[in-house]
């Protein structure tokens, strides 16, 4: 049997879990557009589609359907009862006490739901957010016990977060985080975001551009207030710092025209104001809009700028991920106190995709093991939905350092250029044949003749895409789509990034480099570097060799490989290495400026004809385009 789960807020999508694997299909890249809710005007006629496709590829029925509870109200699709849960129940709202282990799960009614006329016998369920979250990082990890957190900056409820504990097959929630009393973590850091880069989907360039400032040690404070005010830290002393009241008084924020004081009894800003608020509203207030100007303990005033090359914007930057650093490690270590007997910690919702602080986690020795999906965002809510609701039987058994593979790898095989074969992929012949009319220069080789050729391009200063097997799920690309230059020259970064890509100047790249020799190269958490989600550091007597795909700040978003799940990149990396003395690639996400990452050939195509993208490159037909 097999259970499909469905989400249909930003990063909407669907899903299938069952015994022999996953299948997660992300809206956006289906779609075209970044980000797609279930509100987009092409979303209800695909969602269709999706269930039936997904339906087709169960090796039994499927016997369980899951929506995630976060959705959109223009969603045309929405299952009735879902709305009126959400809305009407009182129970379904709780965000914490006792309540909350029955306010996660609900079974409802397909009742006038088209989506569900297709399926004969299913069960229907509502999944909390945050409890998806949680469930995915837990029943894709291959724990049998652990300490399960998700945070994020909202869902339903203004909830931002939730602890749960995994037993075998039993996740239970035991703590539930609201944005009214903080953490805040996600959803001001999306207010800065929204700032400086204009959306509140562009905390990853946030991340980037903090290591071009420097921490403002007067604004600090300021922002730690901000993100949990003093009165939640006063009552969970065991879980946040208190701050020191001599450096928050007379501190002051301004939004528009008016200055809000700092409150010594909430020990906040907004907080009292918005005490007695709607929940949208409290969301609203935190998470789309940053002060204007912040004044400090010192009487100093700061204006806040709204462009990355702004020093100020830079510094506040630097100085957020500060706070969140130190309030976040203090907390995770705080609840692991509080439930000792869990050394595995199991993390998602989008908070997750901070690495440097992830690898404070690694590194804090609270924790044997830190463990995160690659889809740790809402792109892996609809498979989250799914798991938690699934029977035992329908999540795949995850057994030794491979685990992670399965899930990582859970998109669909590159598509396009078969529509003529009526779906078929074709082979090896028809696609080189294809290629070649489009006006592209086609090699075709053996084994050994393929990663001759690829290393060649590599070391003499080209850059490939490099597409093969089932595409990735979450926003990191890991050697499935991924766009390769050679580390080894000057100006390898700006060619892949800004002269292809068309990033900002401050967008970090990320390594690639085989694992038995990582520790040549890097330190830090080398043994949780698989999926880019934990910044490692480069070694000083290797700075000057890999200054191309180091961060500013000496910090590398590091992908190790192995040859057990990746034999030819594997390969490849040590071919590059032996011409150039640094088998280590730089890698990003194969797409242009502003697109999702290709899943069609077609695309990749028109990447290499509009852009200065060399080749692309096919290793399961072993072809070179150029």
């Amino acid at each position: 049997m097999a259970t499909i789960g469905m989400h249909f807020g930003h990063d909407a999508g669907a899903a299938l879990t069952e015994e022999g694997g996953y299948h997660v299909i992300e809206a956006e890249r289906r779609l075209g557009l970044r980000h797609v809710c279930g509100g987009n005007g092409d979303f209800p006629r695909a969602a269709g589609e999706w269930l039936a496709e997904l339906r087709a590829r169960a090796a039994g029925p499927v016997t369980r359907i899951a929506v995630a509870d976060w959705y959109t109200p223009r969603c045309e699709v929405l299952p009735r009862a879902l709305v009126e849960l959400v809305n009407e129940d009182a129970r379904w709202t709780a965000t914490g006490g006792t309540g909350l282990a029955d306010a996660v799960t609900r079974v409802i009614k397909t009742l006038d739901w088209p989506l569900a006329e297709e399926f004969d016998d299913v069960t229907l369920t509502a999944v909390r957010h945050h409890y998806a979250h949680a469930a995915l990082a837990y029943y894709t990890s291959g724990a049998r016990q652990a300490l399960v957190l998700a945070l994020d900056g909202t869902g339903n409820y203004a909830e931002c977060g939730m602890v749960c504990l995994g037993d075998g097959d039993q996740l239970t929630p035991v703590m539930s985080f609201t944005n009214r009393t903080g953490p805040r973590f996600g959803l001001v850091y999306e207010a800065l975001a929204r700032r400086i880069h204009g959306s509140q989907f562009d905390t990853g360039k946030l991340l980037g551009l903090t290591a071009t400032g420097d921490t403002d040690l007067s604004l600090l404070p300021v922002l730690r207030a901000m993100l949990v005010p003093q009165s939640t830290r006063r009552a969970s002393p065991d879980l946040y710092e208190r701050l020191d009241e001599d450096l928050l008084t007379g501190t002051a924020l301004r939004y528009a025209d008016t200055w809000w004081e700092y409150d010594p009894v909430s020990g906040g800003y907004l907080d009292a104001g918005l005490a007695d608020s709607s929940d949208d509203d409290v969301v609203h207030s935190f998470g789309s809009v940053f002060p204007d100007e912040i004044r400090t303990a010192d009487g100093r005033t700061t204006p806040v700028g709204t462009s990355p090359d702004e020093r100020v914007c830079r510094d506040l930057a630097a100085t957020l991920q500060t706070a969140v650093e130190r309030d976040l490690t203090r907390l995770v270590i705080g609840i692991s106190r509080r439930f000792p007997s869990y050394a595995t910690l199991c993390y998602a919702g989008g908070c997750a995709l901070n690495i440097t602080a992830n690898s404070l986690l690694a590194e804090s020795g609270q924790f044997t093991r830190v463990s995160i999906p690659t889809c740790c965002d809402d792109s892996g809510i609809a498979l989250g939905a799914a798991l938690a609701v699934a029977d035992p039987s329908d999540r795949p058994a995850l057994l030794g350092r491979s685990g992670w593979a399965p899930l990582a790898y859970a998109g669909p095989p590159l598509q396009g250029l078969d529509e003529a074969d009526g779906g078929r992929r074709p082979r090896a012949d028809d696609l080189a044949r294809r290629l070649t009319e489009l006006g592209l220069a086609v090699r075709r080789t053996d084994d050994e003749e393929f990663l001759e050729s690829v290393a060649e391009l590599l070391a003499g200063r080209r850059c490939v895409a490099w597409l093969e097997g089932g595409m990735e799920t979450g926003p990191r690309a890991l050697g499935h789509r991924s766009l390769l230059v050679s580390a080894h020259w000057s100006g390898a970064r700006r060619y892949v990034s800004q002269t292809i890509k068309q990033r900002e100047w401050f967008r970090p790249v990320a390594p690639i480099c085989p694992e038995e020799v990582a520790d040549q190269y890097f330190t830090g958490p080398l043994d949780h570097t698989e999926a880019m989600l934990f910044a490692v550091r480069v070694r000083p007597d290797r700075a000057r060799q890999l200054a191309e795909a180091r961060h500013i700040d000496g910090t590398a978003r590091l992908q190790t490989v192995r040859p057990v799940e990746h034999p030819l990149l594997h390969r490849l990396c040590h071919a590059v290495g032996a011409r150039t003395e640094l088998p280590v690639l730089i890698n990003t996400s194969a797409n242009g400026g502003g697109r999702p990452i290709l899943n069609r050939l077609d695309e990749a195509v028109e990447l290499l004809l509009e852009t200065e993208l060399d080749a692309v490159v096919l290793p399961e037909h072993r072809l070179i385009a150029e």
